[in-house]
């Protein structure tokens, strides 16, 4: 059976649905569309690529947890009591994840792309071209691996030769 298939579903939750990292394609107002890809340090464990996706996830996850307790603190010990325990909850929480993190953290890759609808910009083309092209690699090494035409060893160097470009196109563009 597979590996996803037994784990928990708080874990799978966690782990995301790419062991390489996330896609993600945000389309926003007048005809702006944003795209990131994010590729963790390949070879990390399942452990790691969990605390890296709560670490990223902080801001989110941690002013929810500081709005609810606001909520139920505040009727039982005061304004100024509750917003001290939120406050010490969220940045305790955040610091906690952070030091949970530091040794992967900085090697995690991040490319954005941004296309303008009925604007030709040809740097940002160039930009999305790179950027297409990276995303469609990690998408069909998934793709191939689900389909059973490659082992994890080969997925895993597939996932290495997108990390290795993504940093030589950020030293080129720098």
């Amino acid at each position: 059976m597979n590996d996803t298939t037994t784990r928990p579903r708080w874990r799978r939750l966690l782990d995301g649905g790419h062991t390489w990292g996330s896609l993600q394609v945000s389309p926003t107002r007048y005809g702006i569309t944003r795209y990131r890809l994010v590729v963790f340090p390949p070879g990390i464990s399942a452990d790691d690529r969990m605390l890296l996706r709560i670490w990223r996830a902080w801001p989110t996850w941690g002013m929810a947890t500081f709005l609810i307790l606001e909520i139920l603190l505040v009727p039982a010990l005061g304004a100024v009591a509750a917003l001290w325990i939120s406050a010490t909850v969220f940045l305790g929480a955040g610091a906690v994840v952070m030091a949970m993190t530091a040794a992967t953290r900085g090697d995690v890759r991040t490319m954005t792309a941004v296309r303008r609808a009925g604007i030709h910009d040809p740097l940002a083309a160039e930009q999305f071209v790179e950027f297409y092209g990276l995303a469609h690699e990690l998408v069909e090494a998934d793709c191939r691996l689900a389909a059973g035409e490659i082992q994890p060893v080969e997925h895993e160097l597939l996932v290495w030769r997108v990390y290795d470009r993504m940093a030589d196109a950020t030293r080129t563009r720098v």
